[in-house]
């Protein structure tokens, strides 16, 4: 067994003892499925008595729906970092064989990787919306990303779990871009296009169009701001 797996296995049993962490973990599918039965029946509601319906606005649900779930996975990753340099636990992965990238997989990149197949799959079982599995695939890689990138301004910003929870507010600002892609006309819009959200936004508004160019604009932007802050993070993490 690796290092980075020892240390990820070491990580899931403290999330185990923090009630708080572990109730993140399947967030995502409760949200999906809160989602999935209470907007139909409002839309039945909206439909008798206002002959009004809110499914046009149903890839708008699943997008928040990918917006939120990795960024809920990535909050478990970023407290899990924070409550070890509380305890002061990191300064001895440090001296380990753990330091550096096998601690950067261990803390994110398993935790991100469920948090790309959790979104897949929430979508895929509760998702409203008839989008495609290409589309969505995409689209749970960008949200990601923008996973990764909220983790990673938490632990660059906070110094301590009770600033990570002040911090962790403010990343939802990441995810202004999503309705702006919607609600916002062109060109003003663009104006958020930096946030990979807004590009999610645009994937999930255009599922029924060839989807490479929104999608691959949001791989370029999240990978941009992932670039930008790891060395950052592994300062902070070291």
């Amino acid at each position: 067994m690796n290092m980075s797996l020892k240390l990820f296995l070491i990580g899931m049993r403290q999330i185990v003892r923090d009630g708080m962490l572990l109730v993140l973990i399947p967030a995502p599918f409760m949200m999906g499925v809160a989602l999935r039965f209470i907007l139909p029946l409002a839309d039945s509601i909206l439909v008798r008595e206002l002959s009004f319906t809110i499914t046009p606005w149903y890839p708008l649900s699943d997008g928040l729906v990918i917006t939120v779930a990795p960024v809920i996975t990535a909050m478990v990753s970023a407290f899990l970092i924070l409550d070890e340099r509380d305890e002061e636990t990191g300064i001895y992965h440090n001296v380990t064989p753990a330091a550096g990238r096998a601690y950067l997989i261990a803390r994110l990149g398993y935790l991100m990787v469920w948090a790309f197949v959790s979104t897949f799959l929430v979508i895929r079982l509760f998702g409203l919306a008839a989008t495609g599995i290409s589309v969505l695939l995409v689209a749970a890689l960008i949200g990601t990303l923008q996973g990764i990138i909220a983790c990673m301004l938490v632990v660059v910003l906070a110094g301590n779990k009770v600033e990570g929870l002040a911090v962790s507010k403010l990343t939802n600002l990441l995810m202004l871009g999503l309705p702006a892609a919607w609600f916002i006309a062109a060109p003003y819009k663009y104006f958020l296009a930096f946030l990979p959200s807004f590009w999610l936004g645009e994937l999930m508004l255009c599922a029924g169009t060839p989807f490479f160019i929104n999608g691959a604009a949001g791989i370029v932007v999240a990978v941009a701001w992932v670039t930008v802050l790891t060395g950052w993070f592994m300062r902070r993490i070291n």
